[in-house]
């Protein structure tokens, strides 16, 4: 695997066998390293190549070095070292009719330029290295971005369950099983918003409301107790309320159904987080990220 198409086609795939959508991003970038890492099979890039020339250079250089060096170690050895094999001693004897200058020059010549080759050679590795270093992490990002395609769109279906914490100041609202009116719903939904942080989330009047149903000092909300999906105007009307907002509060909509996907891509787009939720089984779920954020780290 080596291209970001391919990349992006092995996230979507995994992404649709991962069980929870609402899973972590940083868990699922680990996740998806971890399947598709051993799967990267890159093309020798320019830098590759350029990095193994160096290195041959250094090599062959390394080498005429190499025989430089005892070349010249022969010619300056002395006459008359006893017991000499003649395997020595004979080329010595023949290198010395020559002026040893010659030899030692060619020699720092070698040695100077095997050092500056193998400066070349590690400038070059260290380039093949980066966009070696580039081109994985561009596949894992396409990977990423197409398992998320796929997650987005089942968290649009399967919203994230809230998991009510002993440890907030304020207990959720019990299951009524006998249903609500749209004034209870209310009720429920300000006993939601003070469970997730919101403590002086408190009804609206009936009229006059302004788009608000639930309001606090660091949220708003709107509730809908509809027997259908959620449409789009509803969400643009929030969100206008949202931008007129002095105290640049949280806009939250809450539903007893769910939402259509233009409105969760709206609400996406305009920062307003959707939940649904469950009277009848004390039951509350985020149907977008933004909605997500605020479920694991409180209304703040």
């Amino acid at each position: 695997m080596r291209s970001v198409n391919t990349a992006s086609k092995m996230g979507r795939d995994i992404a649709r066998a991962i069980p929870d959508p609402w899973v972590d991003d940083e868990l699922l970038r680990k996740h998806l390293r971890r399947t598709i890492g051993p799967k990267i099979n890159l093309h020798r890039s320019d830098e590759d190549r350029s990095s193994e020339a160096w290195q041959a250079w250094v090599a062959m250089m390394a080498v005429l070095a190499i025989v430089a060096v005892v070349v010249t170690v022969l010619r300056l050895l002395p006459a008359g070292i006893p017991d000499l094999p003649d395997w020595i001693e004979t080329p010595r004897v023949w290198l010395a009719t020559y002026p040893p200058l010659p030899f030692i020059g060619v020699t720092a010549l070698l040695v100077t330029l095997v050092a500056l080759l193998s400066i070349g050679s590690r400038s070059a590795s260290k380039r093949a290295s980066a966009k070696h270093d580039r081109t994985v992490a561009e596949l894992h990002d396409a990977a990423f971005q197409g398992a998320l395609s796929v997650l987005e769109g089942r968290r649009r279906n399967v919203g994230m369950p809230i998991e009510p914490s002993r440890h907030r100041t304020f207990p959720p609202p019990s299951a009524r099983p006998e249903g609500v009116t749209p004034r209870g719903a209310e009720e429920v939904v300000a006993q939601w918003m003070r469970h997730l942080g919101e403590a002086d989330a408190e009804l609206t009047s009936y009229t006059g409301d302004g788009g608000m149903d639930v309001v606090g000092q660091k949220s708003f909300a709107q509730v809908k107790h509809f027997s259908k999906a959620v449409g789009v105007a509803p969400i643009r009307e929030l969100a206008g309320v949202a931008a007129n907002d002095r105290q640049r509060r949280h806009a939250l909509f809450f539903t007893s159904v769910g939402y259509a996907s233009g409105a969760v891509d709206f609400a996406d787009n305009a920062g307003i987080a959707l939940f649904v939720y469950d009277v009848e089984n004390a039951g509350l779920e985020a149907m977008n990220a933004r909605a997500k954020t605020l479920m694991h780290n409180g209304i703040s």
